[in-house]
């Protein structure tokens, strides 16, 4: 049986997969820890809007109330600045997500002409064969018949 000759560029593809699979699950893991930082974010300003609330219906001072209003500022930059690295995050594991198909497309088109080449060396093998049984057969015939 002929060797594939694109075998070592199977195997070059299948390895080009696995590290583009190990890109997009690093990616995924960093956008997915970037969403719960930002859900805790949100979580804590509905919190502190909620004591901010409690507090002014109680009574509070102005420098209380400015500084109630300064760290909810705070707190909406971060928001906003987290919110920023969810969606940069995202694109990026949507970018290596798109290499890792890129990769497995091509992995199945190489797959598919080793499948190919397989199938038609499987072909000439049984060729071959029947060709020798054919053979074999048409000297035991005349042979038989002489007896």
């Amino acid at each position: 049986m002929a060797a594939f000759r694109f075998a070592f560029l199977l195997q070059l593809a299948q390895d080009e997969r696995e590290e583009a699979s190990r890109a997009m699950q690093t990616a995924q893991a960093a956008w997915l820890l970037a969403k719960s930082k930002l859900e805790q974010v949100d979580g804590f300003r509905a919190e502190y809007r909620a004591r901010l609330a409690n507090s002014a219906q109680a009574g509070m001072s102005v420098v209380q109330w400015r500084d109630f209003q300064l760290f909810l500022a705070k707190l909406d930059g971060a928001a906003v600045q987290q919110g920023d690295e969810v969606a940069r995050l995202s694109q990026e594991y949507e970018r290596r997500k798109a290499d890792w198909l890129a990769c497995e497309k091509k992995v199945k088109a190489f797959d598919a002409l080793r499948v190919r080449h397989e199938q038609s060396e499987l072909k000439k093998e049984n060729q071959r064969e029947q060709k020798i049984l054919d053979e074999f057969n048409s000297r035991i015939r005349p042979n038989s018949s002489d007896g």
